[in-house]
């Protein structure tokens, strides 16, 4: 049984008025509404002190030092991915023995927690500093006028997301308790994909290896109906990163025949790109048809153009 919470001291020196009054341990629990057990402590622990309060110096007396402890924060603060166990032999080193869950408390104390790192595209100086400059630039842009777009993978196996189950401890082999897996990975679908803060575009699947010529044939079927869908109007922009088929000599001509604006894009940002977390959001509510199709990629194509995620209908919300 867990500690529960402990009386005020208020309560205590009613306990005791009342005892003084010469009530019966019986009698205070029934109108205190406390147990007789607790009465008999609060009583017991004024005869022996003289008083209701907690002394001070209760409980085990702490292992480690307060100035290991500033090292230890110390260090975890410098160098973020030490481990428990790496901190404890440096502990031990310094002269005192302790167990890890000793020093995560400590850690946790003072707001320290063992996280997985975030991962996030490697930058230079220059791509920061471009990326900062495209912040200032872009604060007062009318993002709603925007197309995003952007390619994406889908493994038909193997998916990255963890999927979790019930079952009991014998039936770990049975079928319906397993995720399938092939060999080499299985097969993937490649998409391309635009969205607006109005609603989805296409999604189209590429079929082998995408260079200009196909880029340009992909957004020539698939770019224009979706700005008009979306009722964009007339200045709207496109976005794109800095691929080499989007920035290829003949797609930037494409784009200059058709006055279509491109949204200049910095170096290493595909997180800055909305649509990124269209894909989170699509590509782990695909497992279920991933399974049903059994590896089939047009099955699956199918399916997501059929019925596509809650999220790719109001898209503005990745905004």
């Amino acid at each position: 049984m867990g500690k529960t919470q402990e009386h005020s001291d208020d309560v205590r020196r009613k306990v005791v008025e009342l005892h003084k009054s010469r009530n019966g341990h019986k009698k205070i629990s029934k109108q205190l509404k406390i147990p007789i057990s607790t009465i008999m402590e609060i009583i017991k622990k004024f005869k022996a002190t003289g008083d209701v309060k907690n002394q001070p110096g209760r409980g085990r007396v702490c292992t480690l030092t307060p100035r290991t402890v500033r090292r230890m924060v110390r260090l975890a603060k410098e160098s973020p991915r030490i481990t428990a166990g790496e901190l404890q032999r440096l502990v031990e080193s310094w002269g005192q023995k302790v167990s890890k869950t000793t020093i995560r408390r400590h850690l946790h104390h003072h707001k320290l927690f063992w996280r997985v790192a975030r991962k996030k595209p490697l930058l230079s100086i220059n791509n920061k500093l471009k990326r900062l400059q495209f912040a200032k630039c872009k604060s007062d842009f009318q993002w709603d006028r925007v197309i995003w777009s952007d390619e994406t993978k889908i493994k038909l196996f193997g998916n990255k997301h963890q999927r979790w189950v019930w079952r009991r401890q014998k039936d770990s082999h049975t079928e319906k308790h397993l995720i399938p897996n092939v060999k080499y990975g299985g097969g993937s679908l490649m998409l391309w994909g635009c969205f607006s803060s109005k609603g989805p575009g296409h999604l189209v699947r590429i079929h082998g290896i995408m260079d200009s010529i196909k880029y340009q044939q992909i957004l020539n079927e698939n770019l224009t109906a979706p700005s008009r869908k979306l009722k964009m109007g007339r200045g709207w922009t496109f976005q794109q990163d800095n691929d080499p088929k989007h920035t290829s000599k003949s797609t930037q001509k494409w784009f200059t025949d058709r006055r279509i604006k491109v949204l200049p894009w910095p170096s290493q940002s595909p997180d800055l790109n909305p649509i990124e977390n269209l894909w989170d959001e699509l590509k782990p509510s695909l497992q279920t048809l991933t399974s049903e199709s059994e590896g089939s990629g047009e099955i699956l194509y199918v399916g997501m153009v059929s019925d596509p995620v809650p999220c790719v209908h109001q898209p503005h919300h990745a905004l």
